[in-house]
């Protein structure tokens, strides 16, 4: 199955989280500066300043983004370190108006070329900066929608990049107020944008601190589909032509009714199993549950480890647990920002392996906080395997994938 790329707007033995796996497993090195920017002490802030890692020369290595005080400034990767950072183009930007609590800004191929370019959601409609390779070029207006004077609010209406009419271009998908919105690219704009599905949207009851909504395709057509977290369990509404069909229940559970907090349990989506097909990965209250997607439905979940819960300590404000593979074999594994470091669970057929302690790095105890540093998965050198990469006080760190 062809992975499309989405941007967007988470009983038994329990072991403490003071108790980590005592041991190392193969899955990173050690970590190593690879720039003295972007961080605390270079002024970066992670209330004003987004930073996001993107190829956007077209060499396969992932390259730092940020969306600084007076522009966009970019650190290419080589490999083996980045670049010093340049400014690439002079917006969307603290000083140029944008706010992070206001104008989403996502990274994503927009024509088709191998480079990321910026798409934005500024005040007065949704602009994009193709890159060159070397450069991102001026803001051009695609559509005059989908923005803050057209009643769009972060904290309210969801917006996405993927694409859902399979011709390999991404797509804004809005989760508004009546329902999903969708503007389909031409590769140089966004068409009018259109009501694809009266349901998903904040009318319908949908929220976003409570009802995470998310877009990835189920069925191997080539166009993303609607994967939403309701009250009552998880909804897919497929992609068809120039809409989304009527939503169905594909499992009843995952959601708030069952108990299920944003604010203390982290539900993503991930390929676990190697067949294509997204798998719903949940951080729940007693550890890591696994439901596995087939075709119209999602299996019943199934505890598959008893490790990165909140029984055992970790916290959403506290420790981040991400999804992506590390060691190249096209499934996604649990990387986890603990207590006292990395911890990793990788993944095989029918779960995952039992988690170790990868990194005595990058975790509370070492100072990273959530509302400070920014910690990401990428790949910095061309492997095909994902890195870690963070934002730390004195510039970015990365722990290369290994064997």
């Amino acid at each position: 199955m062809r992975k499309l790329p989405v941007a967007g707007a988470l009983a038994g033995l329990m072991l403490p989280l003071t108790a980590a796996p005592e041991v190392r497993a193969a899955g990173f090195a050690e970590a190593e500066l690879w720039a003295d920017d972007f961080g605390v002490t270079s002024g970066w802030r992670v209330d004003r300043h987004p930073r996001l890692l993107a190829d956007v020369d077209g060499d396969d290595r992932a390259d730092v983004v940020g969306f600084g005080e007076q522009g966009v400034v970019v650190a290419l990767s080589t490999g083996e370190r980045f670049d010093a950072p340049e400014m690439w183009v002079d917006n969307y930007s603290y000083s140029n108006g944008w706010r992070i609590d206001k104008h989403p800004r996502f990274l994503l191929d927009m024509n088709d070329d191998g480079r990321a370019d910026i798409v934005g959601f500024g005040n007065g409609g949704v602009f994009v900066s193709l890159s060159t390779g070397s450069k991102f070029m001026p803001p051009k207006l695609w559509v005059d929608e989908f923005t803050i004077v057209r009643g769009w609010r972060v904290d309210r209406h969801p917006r996405f990049l993927a694409d859902v009419d399979d011709d390999d271009l991404p797509d804004i998908v809005g989760f508004g107020n009546g329902g999903v919105h969708v503007a389909t690219s031409t590769g140089s704009k966004f068409r009018e944008p259109a009501l694809w599905l009266a349901e998903f949207g904040y009318e319908q009851g949908w929220r976003v601190e409570r009802t995470p909504r998310f877009l990835r395709d189920v069925d191997d057509d080539g166009r993303a589909d609607i994967i939403g977290f309701a009250d009552d369990g998880v909804y897919v509404a497929r992609a068809g032509e120039d809409r989304f069909g009527q939503p169905k229940m594909w499992l009843s559970d995952f959601g708030y009714d069952q108990g299920w907090r944003i604010d203390k349990h982290v539900r993503l989506l991930g390929e676990v199993g190697g067949d294509g097909r997204p798998d719903i990965v949940g951080f729940g209250e007693a550890g890591t549950l696994l439901a596995v997607g087939r075709s119209g439905e999602f299996d019943e979940p199934e505890r598959v480890l008893d490790h990165f819960g909140d029984d055992q300590g970790w916290r959403v404000d506290r420790h981040p647990r991400q999804l992506g593979d590390i060691d190249g074999d096209e499934r996604d594994d649990i990387v986890g920002f603990g207590q006292t470091g990395v911890i990793v669970a990788t993944a095989r057929k029918t779960g995952f392996r039992e988690p170790q302690r990868a990194l005595d790095d990058f975790g509370y105890d070492q100072g990273w906080r959530v509302g400070v540093h920014v910690r990401a998965l990428a790949d910095v050198d061309g492997d095909d395997r994902l890195d870690i990469v963070g934002f730390g006080h004195g510039g970015v760190l990365v722990a290369l994938a290994e064997d």
